[in-house]
């Protein structure tokens, strides 16, 4: 039977069943953490570990799924980028891409230091931007690595995909004030990425993935990582494997066939596959799936059957910027359980509460207005797209700028009408009082502090 079929299974079954009937199956135990980074973000982080015989060697996953890599009798170890998956932050918002680096550099030396894992190989697995974070890591520690998987990886920007330099400029020059703005335009990813029409509906079903458009900041941050990235392609020099769709549209074949070509590596296999689109472990079928981890297993099996050809790099100063949160699944969700500090939108005490990374966006980003109106109690000016203005005081609001407000004035200009033929009427100035409203974040253009 293959591992996809068994999605068959799992359809009928209650989740805990099957997760059951997986781990007794393929014999590997599976657990879940929540990890706390050195800015103090929860992260969640799981491994899957080989039960019934000790690990051929060590995997860390950039970004997917380790089942079949365990059952292969490898311990595999992931992590959910901040942002992203289970973890805390703004979804899919990357303010620094070295952070999510140091994140995974940090959780996952800390897990090469214990004692069981000190003498085994240590292989990173990447996929798309995780491919990215994976040679990053590479170069940031380049022996501590024996090698890497890197399946269609972001370490080069297409031609055909590369902003124009102008576009570039413009787009930099406001990314520190509208960071997080959903505004660059982009083709649907899921319908691009997953060729097996059955796998690319449960993909979007998934609430854990983001689907919306990218944050300017992200994709900003992206662009310069793959940039940096194929200017010093020449620096890599760990033995890796990179497999590849020829018919991947996101990440074109030729960023793998750049790679391949310049790395400085001694050992290092390229496998195209024609046909295949840029999902290959999750959106092929389930043949073609098949065949990509069949090589990638060989690749993994013939690099650690003669564990005593394997050079181990012993762990350096273990950092102290990774601390256990809770041990098992963070909640009864399985989503991380959130430590929360001050209010969201005042409210005197109700309403939710924010975590230290929200709370740190809404006390020195553009937010920061309705903040400080909420917590001073001070006047803001209000511009609306119906050409009205509204002075009034910040009750509650929300991240898309809903809000509740006390004590508005209300201004407005209408011009009078008259009659056919008569002189047009100058305009005049109008205004109401309204004790407490509320207003859609959509009709809003401007907001002003404290205006005199």
């Amino acid at each position: 039977m293959s591992f996809n079929s068994l999605r068959n299974i799992g359809k009928n079954r209650n989740k805990k069943k099957y997760h059951q009937y997986l781990l007794m199956k393929f014999k590997f135990d599976y657990q879940e953490e929540c990890i706390r980074n050195s800015r103090d973000v929860e992260l969640f982080a799981c491994r899957w570990v080989p039960s019934t015989s000790p690990p051929k060697a060590l995997i860390f996953l950039c970004h997917e799924c380790g089942i079949r890599l365990a059952s292969a009798g490898y311990a595999v170890f992931g992590m959910d980028y901040e942002g992203h998956g289970r973890s805390q932050g703004a979804r899919c918002y990357i303010k620094k891409f070295s952070n999510i680096v140091n994140d995974c550099y940090d959780y996952y030396t800390s897990i090469s230091a214990q004692e069981e894992y000190k003498e085994k190989g240590r292989f990173l697995y990447g996929e798309s931007m995780g491919g990215a974070v994976a040679l990053l890591l590479h170069k940031k520690d380049p022996s501590f690595w024996n090698g890497a998987l890197l399946v269609a990886p972001m370490c080069k920007i297409s031609e055909k995909a590369k902003p124009h330099p102008v576009v570039i400029n413009l787009l930099t020059r406001v990314e520190e004030i509208i960071p997080k703005w959903k505004i660059v335009p982009t083709k649907d990813v899921i319908d691009a990425a997953f060729k097996d029409p059955v796998k690319r509906e449960e993909i979007r079903n998934n609430k854990l993935i983001y689907q919306d458009k990218p944050r300017l900041k992200t994709a900003l941050e992206m662009l310069r990582t793959s940039m940096n990235l194929e200017d010093s392609l020449h620096e890599i020099t760990l033995p890796f494997i990179v497999l590849h769709g020829e018919a991947d549209i996101l990440t074109d074949p030729e960023i793998s066939k750049a790679l391949f070509e310049k790395a400085s590596s001694r050992d290092k296999t390229i496998k195209l596959y024609p046909g295949m689109w840029h999902g290959l472990t999750s959106g092929e079928p389930d043949a073609n799936v098949d065949l990509v981890f069949a090589d990638i297993i060989t690749w993994l099996d013939d690099r650690t059957a003669d564990s005593a050809s394997l050079t181990v790099t012993p762990v350096r100063d273990v950092t102290a910027n990774v601390r256990k949160v809770v041990e098992g699944a963070c909640n009864d969700q399985g989503k991380p359980k959130r430590q929360y500090a001050s209010l969201l939108c005042g409210l005197n005490g109700g309403g939710r509460r924010l975590g230290k990374t929200e709370e740190e966006e809404f006390n020195t980003g553009p937010l920061s207005v309705l903040m400080m109106s909420v917590k001073n109690n001070t006047q803001v000016l209000i511009n609306c797209r119906n050409n009205r203005k509204l002075l009034g005081r910040v009750r509650a609001f929300d991240r898309h700028c809903n809000m509740v407000l006390e004590n508005v004035r209300e201004m407005w200009t209408e011009v009078p009408k008259t009659g056919k033929g008569k002189k047009k009427a100058l305009p005049v100035n109008r205004d109401r009082f309204i004790s407490k409203m509320f207003l859609r974040g959509d009709s809003v253009i401007i907001v002003l502090r404290n205006p005199k």
